[in-house]
């Protein structure tokens, strides 16, 4: 029996019609264990929850050191303490496609609305947002990351070639932008090896992953890869819920602004540090029309469906953020366009 195929956004044949049973694993309940057991996994994780030992408990009216967000929120609230009522007058009779969204005000930290916000889904290459947070959060911006013969042997083809080196700030921009799997996979196993130098370093990146989740709060969220490719043809790479992600689109933007602010183009031009450059077109195909954008990030596989998760400034420092799970692949542009628009009405009544 041949191996079953992934998709990402680079390789798969789009069909809006096509749907599969969606099975969550029992692991991404509780304790999943994302990578084979390791003699040295204590230390590494002991060194990774140093690396991430102040938990987060919400935004901050300060922005990460040496960082220019303009993007500026209180404390998250409990849950039993956010005003979840939205306006009245808005998000009535959309006709949305996705089965999990949310749309949530970052400035005044409640819901304005929410379908199935709780449900763990495949999230595919939504994934890469904790890929670049965690990368960003280990490694130097300005440090240089080659890309490995195992990077180019995952699943897509973004044009990288082997032996080709860039800085980790421009990886993760053509990454998220293009939705890379072999980028990906590089800052994986430079980040991962970064804590471990003989350990495998894309196993020790998922971990850290895993433990980042953990510490922003994201209940429903787990990883089991970089990429967020399938791994069979029932086993998703990563699960999530649609309020975890808008939640962890949150804190990217509060705390890395630089790492996702090229995923509002189109395209653009991204050079490793030869002088070469790679023409890179996003893969949000509505980023040039939506005004305000921040960041954006788009994910689809056979599991997931089509995904996708936006940060908008609708006002004059009012960010908010629309997560779209299990929709198809132009649904989830037209699910978020969608909410975009009741959600501009639901603030323009505030004023």
């Amino acid at each position: 029996m041949s191996a079953p195929e992934h998709y990402d956004e680079h390789t798969f044949s789009e069909n809006p019609e096509v749907t599969t049973p969606l099975q969550v694993p029992e692991e991404v309940r509780t304790d999943i264990s994302p990578i084979p057991v390791l003699p040295q996994l204590g230390v590494a994780l002991g060194m990774l929850a140093l690396v991430f030992g102040i938990t987060y408990v919400g935004g901050s009216d300060k922005p990460a050191e040496g960082t220019d967000s303009m993007v500026r929120v209180e404390k998250r609230l409990p849950d039993d303490m956010r005003i979840a009522e939205r306006p009245s007058g808005t998000f009535e009779d959309l006709h949305l496609q996705a089965q999990s969204v949310i749309v949530w005000d970052v400035a005044t930290q409640r819901v304005l609305f929410n379908k199935n916000a709780d449900e763990a889904r495949p999230i595919a290459s939504v994934t890469k947002l904790m890929t670049a947070l965690v990368a960003y959060e280990l490694l130097d911006p300005d440090a240089t990351v080659t890309i490995t013969d195992e990077a180019i042997r995952t699943e897509g083809d973004s044009g990288l070639l082997s032996g080709e080196t860039f800085t980790v700030q421009n990886l993760t921009d053509l990454t998220l932008i293009e939705s890379s799997n072999d980028g990906a996979t590089a800052l994986a196993i430079k980040a991962g090896n970064s804590v471990m130098p003989q350990a495998d370093g894309g196993s020790v990146f998922v971990s850290a992953m895993n433990l980042k989740a953990d510490e922003l709060g994201l209940t429903k969220t787990r990883f089991h890869n970089s990429t967020g490719l399938d791994l069979s043809e029932t086993e998703a790479g990563a699960y999530g819920s649609a309020r975890d992600m808008a939640h962890l689109m949150e804190y990217l933007i509060t705390k890395h602004p630089d790492a996702a602010a090229l995923t509002t183009l189109d395209a653009t031009t991204i050079y490793d540090t030869s002088g070469k450059y790679h023409v890179v077109k996003n893969t949000n195909e509505v980023a040039g029309n939506i005004d305000g954008l921040i960041a954006s990030k788009t994910g689809y596989t056979l599991l997931s469906g089509g995904n996708l998760v936006i940060a908008v400034n609708l006002g004059l420092n009012r960010p908010v953020v629309i997560a779209v799970l299990g929709s198809s692949t132009q649904g989830r542009f037209t699910d978020a366009l969608a909410l975009l628009e009741e959600a501009r009405v639901a603030v323009e009544q505030e004023i």
